[in-house]
C-alpha cells in the first residue's frame, strides 16, 4: 500500500502544506500577534470531503467579529452558506487561535460551537499563529452535539488531521 493511500484511509481531515502554511501566515496577520483570529476550512460538497480545498476567514464574513475574541454575528453565516453553495464546497472544520500553548477549548469555545452539528470539527493553533505551526500541536475537538466534545491533542491530533503534499 502506498503512503499517500495509508495517509488518506487513517487521516480524517486532510490539507496540503502549502494552503496550511498559507491559512497559518494569514491568521497571524489578522490577529497581528495579539488577538484571535479564525477561518473555515472548506471541502468539495461533490467530491473528497475530507480534503480541504479553501478557506474563507471569519472576518471576512463579519468584519467586527475579531475583537480580541471572536465574536462572530448569526448574520453573517448566510454570507458563507451563500460562498458554498455558489462554490459548491461545504464547511468541514472552523479553526481559531489562542494565545500560549493552551490549544484547549475555553468554556466559551466548548458553549458555543461555530457550527452547532454534530461531527464538526474545531481546530485551535497556539500563539496566535506566530509561527510554523504542525498538527501535532493543534488542538482538534469533535462536536458531537448537546454541548459535548472530544478533544484530540498531540499525537491523537497528528493521527486525525494531515497536513502534507499526500493531501
Amino acid at each position: 500500500m502506498s503512503i499517500s493511500r495509508l495517509i488518506r484511509r487513517r487521516s480524517r481531515l486532510r490539507i496540503r502544506r502549502e494552503l496550511w502554511n498559507e491559512l497559518i501566515a494569514e491568521l497571524a496577520r489578522r490577529g497581528r500577534g495579539r488577538r484571535e483570529s479564525g477561518a473555515f476550512l472548506l471541502a468539495d460538497a461533490d467530491g473528497n470531503r475530507r480534503r480541504v480545498v479553501r478557506f474563507v476567514y471569519l472576518d471576512d464574513l463579519d468584519p467586527t467579529c475579531l475583537n480580541g475574541a471572536i465574536s462572530f454575528r448569526g448574520a453573517a453565516y448566510g454570507k458563507l452558506w451563500a460562498l458554498c453553495r455558489r462554490e459548491r464546497l461545504t464547511v468541514v472544520a472552523d479553526v481559531h487561535t489562542h494565545p500560549g500553548r493552551w490549544v484547549d477549548q475555553s468554556p466559551t469555545d466548548s458553549a458555543n460551537p461555530m457550527i452547532a452539528e454534530a461531527g464538526h470539527v474545531a481546530l485551535i493553533v497556539p500563539d496566535f499563529t506566530q509561527g510554523a505551526v504542525d498538527s501535532d500541536e493543534v488542538g482538534v475537538h469533535l462536536y458531537h452535539g448537546e454541548h459535548r466534545w472530544t478533544s484530540l491533542l498531540g499525537g491523537e491530533a497528528k493521527t486525525f488531521l494531515y497536513i502534507g503534499r499526500w493531501a
